[in-house]
């Protein structure tokens, strides 16, 4: 029996066009009614998904793991010790611009048209600095961000690969490469989920599309990957799903449980 469903946003819940499936907000009464648990699980701040389920007192995962919401409250900032080296590392590519994701805000300096409608898509609370680094020693930062405009898995990833002794590197996307600390991921953050509910893995289900999902997906006895996910993700999952165009977890979760 199913008791917790963890879900991915962007290319999972989402459309293509960045919108939630219209009949997501009943299914979700429906399953709170049946004492089933929906976790989003994404890349973004925890203050877009806030935004983005306003009212519910919703378990969040957020930054990719790094950020922990048990009932609409933080638990948990998995801290960055040190953020110069990657940032440094980062500046030496032309068209790498980061954002630095933390307890009370997310930071950039850059201001590049392309990344900042991207930025904004993903951060609520977003500012402006002079110093990134600077920045950092004011705020709790979890997550660094990298963007590189459709080149995320072919210029970013292999220009951050000297901090992978010391950070995680996970691709997030096409555009997106985030680092969090060794052992941060969605997998994580989920299992301490089970455990706060008391709910097994085999009565888990979760949804990805990409690579940030992957431990995530290990974590849920009813993986799924949505049609346009990764091939490595699919591979890795028991089931391929609709698309996300196609309100493939919508339609799944309503098909899984008789809804």
């Amino acid at each position: 029996m199913i008791k917790l469903i963890a879900s991915d946003l962007d290319g999972a819940l989402l459309d293509s066009r960045k919108r939630l499936p219209q009949g997501l907000f009943p299914l979700l009464e429906k399953l709170t009614r049946r004492g089933i648990c929906f976790v989003p699980a994404s890349g973004r701040q925890y203050y877009n998904l806030r935004e983005l389920f306003p009212g519910l007192a919703l378990h969040f995962i957020a930054d990719n793991g790094a950020m922990l919401a048990y009932g609409g409250q933080v638990t948990e900032v998995d801290v960055l010790p040190d953020v110069s080296e990657p940032l440094a590392l980062a500046r030496q590519v032309p068209g790498i611009y980061p954002v630095l994701s933390g307890a009370k805000s997310a930071y950039y300096m850059d201001d590049d048209p392309v990344f900042l409608e991207n930025a904004r898509m993903y951060y609520k609370k977003l500012e402006r600095v002079e110093n990134l680094c600077q920045a950092a020693q004011q705020d709790r930062i979890c997550k660094i961000a990298l963007f590189a405009q459709g080149k995320a898995e072919s210029v970013c990833l292999p220009q951050m690969q000297p901090c992978a002794g010391r950070f995680l590197l996970s691709l997030s996307g096409r555009d997106w490469v985030d680092l969090m600390n060794l052992g941060v991921n969605k997998g994580r953050a989920l299992r301490r989920l089970q455990q706060q509910l008391g709910v097994a893995p085999d009565e888990c289900m979760a949804f990805g599309d990409y690579l940030n999902d992957l431990e995530m997906m290990q974590a849920a006895g009813v993986s799924c990957a949505m049609a346009n996910a990764h091939p490595a993700l699919k591979a890795a999952c028991r089931y391929t799903v609709p698309s996300n165009d196609e309100d493939g977890v919508v339609r799944t979760i309503c098909r899984a449980i008789a809804l």
